[in-house]
């Protein structure tokens, strides 16, 4: 997302130097950004161009509008807070770093819980993402977990785990603390879930990990699914 984070680099300057009245010129690196800070200037429906939305229900509307070279769309609740999976896409270079973004709401708050940077013509950049994918395995009642992580830069003393529930007609089955391996650019662990009916899943995946520099650091990501 190079292009797109020089444009959010930019007004985020804009924006800082206002609030400190030009004191400063501040250095702003990307990896100090959480995702939700990150992807809050071109999701900002204030700074968007030719606004448009559409009704879904009494509690969902489909927005879009332009940020620059951007087309966006996405999903506002009835509080005016962003939800679920919203496009960022460059409406004028099919190479140029584009962005899926889920939105969740915890704690009446809203942030970015997962992210998938890619382009129009190669397909996802996962070396930039944060995401998690999930499939079934041939031994019965069995998923496989894939939990993707940004690896722009070297990290050492890494572990992944996967904490877990599982539900049924809202009465909690089980709880699990699952431990993740390593693999490639990904994490992955393989769960054996409950047959009564209906199961929701409700997680939290958590990496931890350390920079050459010392520096230490986590991503996580929230799961909820329907397992039928």
């Amino acid at each position: 997302m190079r292009k797109l984070y020089v444009i959010i680099l930019t007004v985020f300057t804009i924006y800082s130097c206002k609030k400190e009245n030009h004191k400063t010129e501040p250095k702003i690196k990307k990896e100090n950004y959480n995702p939700t800070e990150y992807f809050s200037f071109p999701t900002n429906i204030k700074n968007w161009k030719k606004y448009a939305e559409i009704v879904i229900n009494d509690s969902l509307k489909k927005v879009s509008g332009e940020f620059e070279d951007y087309i966006i769309e996405g999903y506002i609740d009835n509080n005016g807070q962003k939800i679920g999976w919203w496009n960022i896409v460059n409406r004028k270079n099919d190479q140029a770093d584009n962005a899926r973004i889920e939105y969740r709401i915890i704690d009446k708050k809203e942030f970015v819980n997962q992210y998938i940077s890619y382009n129009l013509k190669d397909g996802n950049d996962t070396i930039n993402s944060l995401f998690y994918l999930r499939k079934k395995l041939r031994k019965p009642n069995t998923l496989r977990y894939k939990f993707y992580t940004p690896n722009k830069k070297i990290k050492i003393n890494m572990s992944g785990k996967f904490f877990i529930s599982y539900f049924s007609n809202n009465k909690k089955l089980k709880t699990e603390d699952l431990k993740c391996f390593k693999k490639d650019n990904y994490y992955y662990v393989d769960i054996d879930f409950p047959t009564q009916g209906t199961i929701i899943v409700k997680g939290l995946f958590e990496e931890g990990y350390e920079y050459d520099s010392g520096e230490m650091g986590v991503n996580d990501m929230y799961i909820l699914d329907t397992l039928k």
